[in-house]
């Protein structure tokens, strides 16, 4: 047998879970956490609750939306801004009408 068959059988015999001399054991490591050391916690601040808002669509002419999106660029803001803005005014404005008529 030459040296290097010599070498080659003595490796695979390291690698056989069958053979006849003791393996090393290995301790399984967790692969999915990453330990916490060193790290200083966090506490949990109160952070200001945003107002709930709930999607809603409507149709309107394509100048409108147009004049909308204008306006949103204009003044940096998005074109739901643009609407909610306006619409809190014209109901603004139909409460108060209504509350000068009793």
């Amino acid at each position: 047998m030459s040296k290097q068959e010599d070498k080659l059988k003595r490796m695979l015999e390291k690698r056989n879970p069958l053979s006849p001399t003791k393996r090393e054991v290995v301790e399984p490591v967790e692969l999915y956490t990453k330990p916490q050391v060193g790290k200083p916690t966090k506490q949990q601040t109160d952070k200001p609750t945003k107002l709930q808002v709930v999607k809603y669509t409507t149709h309107l002419p394509p100048e409108t939306v147009k004049e909308i999106k204008r306006l949103a660029l204009e003044n940096d803001l998005k074109d739901y801004q643009v609407v909610q803005e306006a619409v809190e005014h014209y109901l603004k404005a139909k409460e108060t009408k209504r509350g000068g008529e009793s």
